[in-house]
């Protein structure tokens, strides 16, 4: 039986089945969606940077890019780097750890002033890699290794 000839409902398990890190990102999307957003699992391949985000999406017609993690994990300097980048060009970013997580930010956007340089803004303050790397709150590459 090919992809294209199971079930959603196989798909799902099969989704589900892969790593704790995707079922949160699963939910996360299902989240956004409910809450009248677009959301998208960003699948890495020769055309998409590396350290993009895990999902992107729209929501109240704010860019949102979210790099799901499990507790304890860390984003790389280039996935750092990645968000710091978008941003600058004024999307929202946040590294979630639940669907909580992603929830608050979600919640936030529907509060906020949408000011770039709202120092309230967690999800929107300009990412200091500088600061990343002194505080070494970064998972190290291989080469970094």
């Amino acid at each position: 039986m090919t992809s294209s000839t199971r079930s959603p409902r196989i798909l799902q398990v099969i989704v589900l089945g892969k790593q704790p890190e995707g079922k949160v990102s699963l939910a996360i999307i299902n989240l956004i969606k409910e809450l009248g957003g677009t959301a998208y699992k960003v699948h890495g391949n020769e055309f998409i940077p590396k350290g993009t985000p895990d999902i992107c999406g729209t929501y109240k017609g704010w860019s949102i890019w979210l790099e799901t993690k499990m507790p304890g994990n860390k984003p790389t300097l280039i996935q750092w780097k990645r968000m710091r980048d978008l941003r600058r060009a004024g999307a929202y970013t946040c590294v979630p750890y639940s669907v909580d997580d992603a929830l608050q930010m979600l919640q936030y956007i529907d509060t906020c002033n949408h000011a770039y340089d709202d120092p309230e803004c967690l999800y929107r303050q300009p990412i200091d890699l500088a600061e990343i790397i002194a505080t070494g709150n970064y998972k190290k590459s291989r080469i970094e290794e």
